[in-house]
């Protein structure tokens, strides 16, 4: 069998993390990225085990240029991508009136332009049978007060995601979009307020869900599906 290649973006921490774990075990060579360079060293330390499967980048996703020299570097050493997972995202939260200009910017930086940005360079790569994953969240589709910012980006997401799997049903590539709530990583450590992490999912919950979305028959796709915790909402 041929060998699978890989991209997951903010794959340092959380459900990144999980996710690259998840698909270095199936057998991917996955090419992972991050914006931090400590967090890079720290994950390629963390995944020593699976060297030789993988690569590690330092990579600002909200620069093309960044993105462009991110997705040659896949090229030159595997010549394709067969999945990419667009994970990596921002968050702050507030009122409207409390958020700053810095904030809003920052979170449409990442979280929609970044993921747009991923998709546009790496397409030239991919073919018939690729699958592209974008990881929204339950703020995807519902707003939640001193969330507006947050949800606006993560709308974008998925309106980006519904109209790209049209766009690209022709050419035999897959999209799907993988909406999970609460999930038990340190990104709450930076939000105010408190939070029950007892009811919150797993990032492998999350990890788990993606490999099945792209193990589908050929002739299947999963356009959307959302994760919610067993315990309800917070």
């Amino acid at each position: 069998m041929a060998e699978k290649i890989a991209i997951v973006t903010g794959a340092a921490r959380g459900i990144g993390r999980a996710i690259a774990v998840e698909l270095l075990e199936a057998g991917f060579f996955t090419a992972l990225c991050s914006k931090s360079q400590e967090s890079v060293a720290s994950l390629e330390a963390e995944l020593s085990s699976f060297a030789g499967n993988f690569m590690v980048s330092s990579v600002d996703i909200s620069v093309e240029e960044k993105v462009r020299s991110f997705i040659s570097s896949v090229a030159e050493k595997k010549g394709k991508i067969d999945v990419l997972i667009n994970n990596a995202g921002v968050v702050y939260t507030g009122p409207v009136e409390e958020t700053g200009i810095e904030q809003w910017d920052e979170m449409m930086a990442v979280n929609a332009r970044g993921t747009f940005l991923m998709v546009k360079h790496a397409l030239p790569l991919m073919s018939g049978g690729s699958h592209i994953v974008n990881i929204g969240s339950n703020a995807s589709k519902k707003g939640f007060p001193g969330w507006a910012a947050y949800c606006a980006s993560k709308f974008a997401v998925l309106g980006f995601t519904n109209s790209l799997r049209e766009e690209l049903r022709d050419r035999g590539i897959k999209v799907s979009a993988v909406l999970p709530g609460p999930t038990r990583t340190d990104i709450w450590d930076s939000l105010g307020g408190k939070w029950d992490r007892t009811r919150m999912m797993s990032p492998e919950v999350t990890a788990k869900t993606v490999l099945s979305v792209i193990n589908q028959p050929s002739e299947a796709n999963i356009d959307e599906i959302d994760i919610v915790p067993s315990t309800g909402s917070l």
